[in-house]
């Protein structure tokens, strides 16, 4: 059954949220709103942005900071993405068809687009299965936290669980823990308000660098495993 709740996305970087803050609007990347966490910073772009967007701003906060970990995720699927400077790794957790649902919401496609996606998954369909695939992915999410790679290879290897509990489960096993609550938040709904505050409509590198940097990437804090928002 195809998930009712609304696609959420994040964004991971080991970069200080200050840091972040001016170098992403000086690159025109956003808008967003920025979580300090004790391991770097969690970036939230606009709500119902396409995520070729999203993906332009993770890409934004791997070259400032080397590494970041982009994902999406609803109530059944997840689909996460290590950033790198040439290339970006991606997988499912969930069952085949929520994640291809899941890849078809957060990034609308024309006819042609729709019809690619559809053979893609449909060609891959038994590729998360494969015990080399899973060992060839899991160091990229390894590298992209900065952990062991045993932990990711479990967790790429439990591909079945997909939602709010794999996500949660890939952080802490990641050592974000602190991503993780952020995550939680977010999947509660508590930054909703604020996201809802940034600009609307998908801007260009140039509307963002001249905007103001409180409106177009403000920082809200998460104090105590409570949101301020």
């Amino acid at each position: 059954m195809m998930s009712t709740v609304t696609a959420r996305t994040l964004i991971w970087t080991p970069v200080p949220t200050a840091q972040l803050q001016l170098r992403l609007h000086r690159a025109g990347r956003g808008p967003a709103l920025l979580i300090p966490v004790e391991s770097g910073t969690v970036a939230l772009p606009v709500s119902a942005t396409p995520f070729s967007h999203v993906f332009s701003v993770a890409r934004g906060c791997q070259r400032i900071g080397g590494r970041a970990f982009v994902v999406r995720w609803n109530d059944s699927a997840l689909v996460g993405h290590p950033v790198f400077e040439r290339t970006a790794t991606g997988w499912g957790w969930g069952e085949h068809a929520e994640v291809y649902r899941l890849v078809e919401q957060t990034n609308p496609r024309g006819l042609i687009g729709a019809t690619v996606l559809r053979c893609v998954f449909t060609l891959n369909r038994n590729r998360r299965e494969d015990p080399a695939r899973q060992r060839r992915v899991a160091p990229r999410f390894a590298e992209a936290f900065g952990c062991g790679e045993e932990q990711m290879l479990e967790r790429v290897g439990d591909w079945r669980l997909g939602g709010p509990a794999a996500l949660t489960g890939l952080l802490e096993a990641a050592g974000r823990a602190d991503v993780a609550r952020v995550a939680r938040l977010i999947d509660g709904g508590h930054a909703d308000s604020w996201v809802g505050r940034l600009p609307a409509r998908r801007l260009g590198r140039g509307a963002v660098r001249s905007g103001p940097l409180a409106a177009m990437l403000p920082v809200v804090p998460v104090i105590q495993g409570s949101s301020t928002v």
